[in-house]
């Protein structure tokens, strides 16, 4: 269990999160949604100790994250960025088998395991096919599961995803999202994973943390989040939500 108590974090001499407090447990995704400048990149980049926290804990199956270095810490969190950072000239196979460098030996070389690990995820994300060919030279969805590839390989308890659908067309952001549900369904992983598209998010989030100005304005599942009034207020923009007759919301859009 992800574990995270009073959290604050200052960037450029401005407080950009205050007192964030939550909890996911494992097999659960949690949703990070809200306006831009909320606070959702920030808090994932504490997470994975990209940058400094000025207070709080960070919690993970009792260890303390913001004591590890950052190979330690490899080897709990993976991350999948919000812009995709595909270095020239590689193979799909020898980016995958980067999310094996938390475990490399003093020699820097992978193992049997390690390339093992690495086709399972090639296998899991459909790009064993792709493993012999230059990376870079991919398409956009393609590229992205590569690199949802590579943070499988990397074998961690939790992930973190930033963003990871926004450059992709409707049919390789359902992809991607499903190939990530399935994943984690099998290997009762946690992610938390920051959003734009709020239907994505209730659809496929157990539970969500709306973000407003740096502090969390509501959190829980997300049919009890995801209102009408509390994402009019948080947006500053009339939202309307279209409900089945159960009374749960299907379809979330602006009122126009």
């Amino acid at each position: 269990m992800l574990r995270v108590e009073d959290l604050f974090v200052t960037l450029n001499q401005e407080l950009i999160l205050e007192g964030i407090s939550f909890e996911l447990h494992k097999g659960k995704i949690l949703g990070l949604i809200g306006p831009n400048g909320a606070g959702k990149t920030t808090l994932l980049r504490a997470i994975n100790g990209s940058i400094d926290i000025d207070k709080g804990k960070i919690i993970f199956k009792k260890q303390d994250l913001t004591t590890l270095k950052d190979h330690e810490r490899a080897r709990f969190i993976a991350s999948v960025p919000q812009n995709r950072v595909i270095p020239a000239g590689f193979q799909v196979r020898q980016i995958i088998l980067m999310g094996r460098t938390p475990y490399l030996n003093w020699f820097g070389r992978t193992s049997k395991t390690d390339e093992q690990i690495a086709e399972q995820a090639m296998r899991r994300t459909d790009t064993l096919q792709l493993a012999d060919l230059l990376a870079d030279e991919l398409s956009g969805g393609e590229q992205q599961r590569v690199i949802l590839a590579r943070a499988f390989a990397q074998n961690t308890p939790l992930l973190l995803l930033d963003e990871p659908t926004t450059h992709l067309d409707i049919r390789f952001q359902m992809e991607f999202l499903e190939l990530l549900l399935e994943h984690i369904t099998e290997e009762k992983k946690s992610v938390i994973i920051a959003m734009h598209d709020l239907n994505q998010a209730m659809r496929f989030c157990d539970e969500v943390l709306l973000l407003s100005q740096g502090k969390i304005y509501a959190s829980g599942k997300p049919e009890t989040v995801l209102t009408e009034k509390k994402l009019s207020t948080v947006y500053q923009y009339p939202i309307k939500i279209q409900r089945s007759t159960g009374n749960v919301p299907i379809f979330i859009y602006p009122k126009f």
